[in-house]
């Protein structure tokens, strides 16, 4: 008979595959999601009779599991969106129409769903409210009882391109007519009812591991390689905060980041050499996703402009930290003395994202230090700065975590880090 594998989100199947891996999932999941279950794949009662055996029930039960609220964020970096699931859904149907042009159901062309109705009929209802249990062939009126509650709406179903008939409960009877796109866009699909967030997608491999078909190395976690992205710093300093930043405060998506010499010698100070540094990449045409992550001061808008006019390849990509309104009105000192100054695109290195309190010091101040003829501006320093990246190290996890250190610019900085990166890696 064989053994299958399925990815689901609570008991709706989104991929199936038998005697075979089918689509590698992994990249889902973090190490964190890795769980022992038992499964109605094995015969426990062997193993009663045969406890020497039960060692093997270790590999047997293992699967991947995690709330859909946390697989969003992985789909979203990799380009997987709803958007993307309307461009999948559409080419189906455009698909569907053409071949109905070739048959008798010509008619029937203009009646498929719409984006918007598929996805309403899919988010119908809760998931974690759908039946399970297998409707047996000799029930009575068993197709209308493996409908469920979808048994009273069949017609809408019909306006559903390329569904399946092989269905046994609610939840298979969702899977078979609705599950019509990939897993990443009906993912996204089901998480457009809020009730859906906390349901679990799962890929339980055990089965087809134990039953010898697959061998256990090919089941693992985090971010594949190709879909990973090097982030390149003006400075050791700026790579460390954000790697913090990112395994502390958006730690579902942190494995997609990697970075130049985080713990190590840094290669190229300054913005000069991270542009040179990219000339480099450029002429040695390499593949790899990088993203080039400037600070929001007036050198860092200099390089900036030297990245833009070096027209870089889809695969590469340059970003200044974001503007922000805090920076709008900030302590400044120079020739002129102490005054307020807008430090968006002038001053506002990567400390400046931190946390400013510090109670051995006054409000924060930036003291401007050299004009930058290419860009008609003043470049700023921040006074103390290396005080407020020593506050920052010297946090533990859990209060940069629970809110009494100030994260909320940090926060800013690498949501906007994310899309940037989102726009560098290559839809799956």
């Amino acid at each position: 008979m064989g053994t299958s594998i399925e990815l689901c989100i609570g008991n709706v199947s989104l991929s199936y595959s038998k005697n075979f891996m089918g689509i590698d999932y992994g990249f889902l999941f973090q190490e964190s999601d890795l769980f022992r279950r038992k499964t109605n794949s094995i015969d426990y009662g062997y193993y009663e009779e045969h406890p020497e055996e039960k060692g093997e029930l270790d590999e047997a039960e293992e699967l991947f599991a995690r709330t859909l609220s946390r697989i969003l964020p992985r789909l979203e970096i990799l380009g997987c969106t709803l958007e993307a699931a309307r461009v999948e859904y559409q080419a189906v149907v455009a698909e569907a129409v053409e071949m109905d042009s070739y048959s008798e159901l010509e008619d029937r062309k203009n009646e498929y769903l719409t984006f918007e109705e598929f996805c309403n009929l899919a988010c119908r209802y809760p998931l974690s409210d759908l039946k399970s249990s297998y409707v047996e062939y000799e029930t009575p009126d068993r197709d209308t009882l493996s409908q469920g509650r979808f048994a009273a709406e069949t017609d809408i179903f019909e306006r559903i391109p390329r569904t399946d008939n092989s269905y046994w409960s609610e939840t298979s009877f969702l899977s078979a007519r609705v599950c019509i796109l990939s897993a990443e866009s009906m993912l996204q699909i089901f998480a457009l009812n809020a009730a859906n967030a906390e349901v679990e997608v799962t890929w339980a491999f055990g089965p087809i591991v134990h039953a010898g078909w697959v061998q256990r190395e090919a089941f693992q976690p985090g971010a594949r390689q190709k879909q990973k992205i090097l982030i390149a710093t003006e400075g050791a300093s700026d790579a460390r905060i954000i790697r913090r930043s990112l395994d502390i405060l958006r730690p579902d998506v942190a494995d997609f980041f990697n970075f130049v010499d985080v713990d190590e010698r840094h290669h190229f100070w300054g913005t000069g050499n991270l542009v040179k540094f990219a000339e480099g990449l450029l002429r040695i045409d390499v593949l790899n996703q990088v993203l080039f992550v400037l600070d929001n001061d007036a050198e860092g808008v200099n390089a900036f402009r030297k990245l833009e006019k070096l027209k870089l390849p889809a695969n590469m990509r340059a970003m200044l930290l974001p503007d922000l309104e805090e920076f709008r009105e900030f302590a400044t000192r120079g020739p002129e003395g102490v005054s307020v100054a807008d430090i968006n695109g002038r001053a506002a290195a990567i400390e400046c994202y931190l946390d400013l309190r510090l109670a051995q010091y006054a409000a924060p101040q930036v003291t401007w230090s050299n004009f930058k003829k290419d860009i008609d501006a003043w470049h700023g320093v921040l006074d103390f700065k290396e005080s407020y990246s020593k506050h920052f190290y010297d946090q533990p996890d859990d209060l940069l975590r629970s809110g009494s250190y100030d994260v909320s610019k940090i926060l800013k900085l690498l949501d906007a880090l994310i899309l940037q990166a989102g726009l560098v890696i290559p839809v799956i």
